[in-house]
């Protein structure tokens, strides 16, 4: 028995014959096949629109540039970093400012132009004061003597107990040069003493020329050695330590101050100005 094709023209005219074949169903029936290829057809190109459309819109936009270079460094830690708030980083930017005007790297050793050391004339106030009658015949002063004369009807004397023989304690605080019988000396006079400062004293390398004033003081001792340095108003820039530290580094000891015939700790007080260029 041969295949039974519905949709052959014979088996389509067999079945419509002697019917009306201006029927819709006939013209269906006559174009289905050439319908349905039309319809395979057209769902193919739509399903292949709709994949190809994004790439064709894709196509239209800006590629993105690749700021990505290859890393030969290997691998790289972030870390991350707390900025200071506003106040402390204005307090830090005046520090910075205040530390790179006054910087002190390796200091540079510059001769002092014209350096003026000079003695003070200044006295302390808690400095001992001269007595009245120091330096005045003991005659003339009717309270220097105190004691008594004793004796016997046939001359003899003892020896007079007196205060004035009796010598005063020598005072534990530093005299003032202007009570002493003499003041101290250093080998070669003050100007040799200048020369050794100048030569040794290293100042701070800053930007700006400026003139400071200083004023060291130090005890000079009864051994010539001399003690207590300091500088009570520090004009910046260890300007003070340096002063301390070239006196310190002064081995050569003075001749000491002598009052009452004794040899006293003396205060001593000595100015230096320093001129930088």
């Amino acid at each position: 028995m041969s295949k039974l094709n519905i949709n052959n023209n014979e088996w389509l005219e067999l079945v419509f014959e002697n019917k009306n074949k201006a029927y819709g169903a006939y013209q269906l029936r006559k174009q289905d096949s050439s319908t349905s290829i039309k319809a395979f057809l057209s769902g193919i190109s739509f399903i292949t629109g709709l994949a190809v459309l994004p790439i064709l819109l894709s196509s239209f936009k800006d590629k993105p540039v690749n700021t990505n270079t290859p890393n030969d460094l290997g691998d790289i830690m972030v870390t991350e970093v707390h900025l200071p708030k506003k106040k402390e980083q204005k307090q830090i930017e005046k520090q910075l400012k205040k530390i790179k005007k006054a910087d002190i790297i390796t200091p540079k050793t510059y001769n002092l132009i014209n350096p003026k050391l000079v003695k003070s004339t200044e006295i302390p106030e808690n400095i001992l004061t001269k007595p009245d009658d120091v330096g005045k015949n003991i005659s003339e002063n009717p309270l220097a003597l105190q004691g008594s004369i004793t004796g016997d009807p046939k001359g003899n004397t003892s020896e007079p107990t007196s205060a004035a023989n009796t010598p005063s304690p020598i005072p534990e605080e530093p005299l003032a040069p202007a009570i002493l019988e003499k003041s101290p000396e250093f080998p070669g006079g003050l100007d040799a003493f200048i020369k050794i400062v100048s030569s040794r004293f290293q100042t701070p390398e800053i930007e700006e020329s400026n003139t400071f004033k200083i004023f060291v003081y130090f005890v000079v001792e009864p051994d010539g050695s001399i003690t207590n340095i300091n500088v009570p108003r520090n004009p910046g820039f260890g300007l003070d330590q340096e002063a301390i530290r070239v006196l310190k580094s002064i081995k050569t000891k003075w001749k000491p101050g002598i009052y009452e015939g004794r040899t006293v700790r003396t205060q001593y007080s000595l100015p230096i100005t320093i001129q930088i260029n």
